[in-house]
């Protein structure tokens, strides 16, 4: 079970740096802001559920009988919204904010990609210095 749980983990990092910047271009294009938002707030929602699940003693976290599930959750559920869920919306925001000024599919991926890699980076950051600041 805990390998699945990592294995799923690095799935949805995986996700939201290289598909869905995909994903996010092809909302924009198919019908512009409402599905692009639509996807990142259903992707939000997977990845909050999924911390919420983690934090549990049923989603293999040996914190969680120790301290209970009310120490283990808010600290899972920050450390995934700041790594997964930031990524996730700052490939919206730029979608959003260049697909009108790129023709380019393939220019708006890239930057979509590079966006969630960057917002990783300082998700990954302030998650320390919060989880840190928390302990």
């Amino acid at each position: 079970m805990t390998l699945a749980l990592s294995l799923l983990e690095v799935a949805f990092r995986v996700a939201t740096m290289f598909l869905f910047p995909a994903l996010a271009v092809w909302a924009w294009r198919v019908s512009g802001p409402a599905r692009l938002w639509l996807a990142t707030g259903l992707g939000l929602c997977l990845v909050l559920l999924f911390a919420a699940f983690v934090a549990s003693a049923m989603g293999g976290n040996v914190l969680a009988p120790v301290h209970g599930y009310r120490y283990t959750a808010p600290r899972s559920l920050v450390l995934h919204a700041l790594t997964v869920g930031l990524p996730l919306v700052a490939t919206a925001v730029a979608v959003q904010t260049l697909a009108g000024r790129l023709s380019s599919r393939l220019w708006l991926y890239m930057i979509g990609v590079l966006c969630a890699g960057l917002a990783w980076v300082i998700g990954v950051i302030a998650a320390i210095q919060i989880l840190v600041a928390i302990a």
